[in-house]
């Protein structure tokens, strides 16, 4: 074999190498969705089935990691308020799980599981998974707050989100107890029917 050919097989084989590692870090550093890694925290992990204290752990809980939140995957998920976790400053509407079929609409009567954690506290205030029961209202202005008719719309059924809503889009000044004033509000939703 010529010295061409060994030098030609070894770029190539140096570039592959190089694409197969660009790739595998350009997938494991997406920071807007990534599977949680174990940073430390501490973290404190809600279990959307049971209205309870959050446990705190150092290690970061199995999920998907958006933005300083982690998001268990199960049926009925955990939502962990991470270290690195902030006020939202805007409305965030990340889907989790992808739905099908019909779109919800602002007027629509709709059924959901949710579960409700205040971002400052780390603190679960509301869970319909928890009640054992999904909610049925409509998504009205005024008739809920304006972070829910602002990120639900566009859900198709079977779809989770995740939505992370600013104060002044959620309770503001005075909250409902167990939520302190224009405390971030993250809220897991999975729509369950339109009605």
């Amino acid at each position: 074999m010529s010295v061409r050919k060994h030098i030609t097989t070894a770029i190539v084989a140096v570039t592959s190498i190089f694409l197969v590692v660009g790739c595998a870090s350009s997938q494991d550093t997406d920071p807007e969705f990534a599977e949680a890694s174990n940073a430390s925290g501490p973290y404190s992990i809600n279990d959307c089935g049971v209205v309870a204290a959050p446990v705190s752990s150092e290690n970061a809980p199995a999920g998907t990691a958006i933005d300083g939140l982690v998001i268990g995957q199960d049926a009925i998920p955990t939502v962990s308020v991470g270290p690195d976790s902030a006020p939202a400053i805007e409305l965030i509407s990340t889907e989790l799980v992808p739905g099908n079929g019909a779109s919800v609409a602002l007027g629509d009567t709709i059924t959901v599981h949710y579960c409700g954690v205040g971002q400052a506290t780390g603190v679960l205030f509301d869970s319909s998974w928890a009640r054992g029961e999904p909610a049925t209202f409509q998504l009205e202005p005024g008739a809920l707050i304006e972070g829910w008719t602002q990120g639900v719309p566009g859900m198709q059924i079977g779809e989770r989100r995740l939505l992370e809503i600013p104060g002044d889009l959620g309770y503001g000044a005075n909250p409902p107890g167990g939520i302190e004033p224009n405390e971030t509000l993250v809220f897991v939703v999975e729509l369950v029917s339109i009605n």
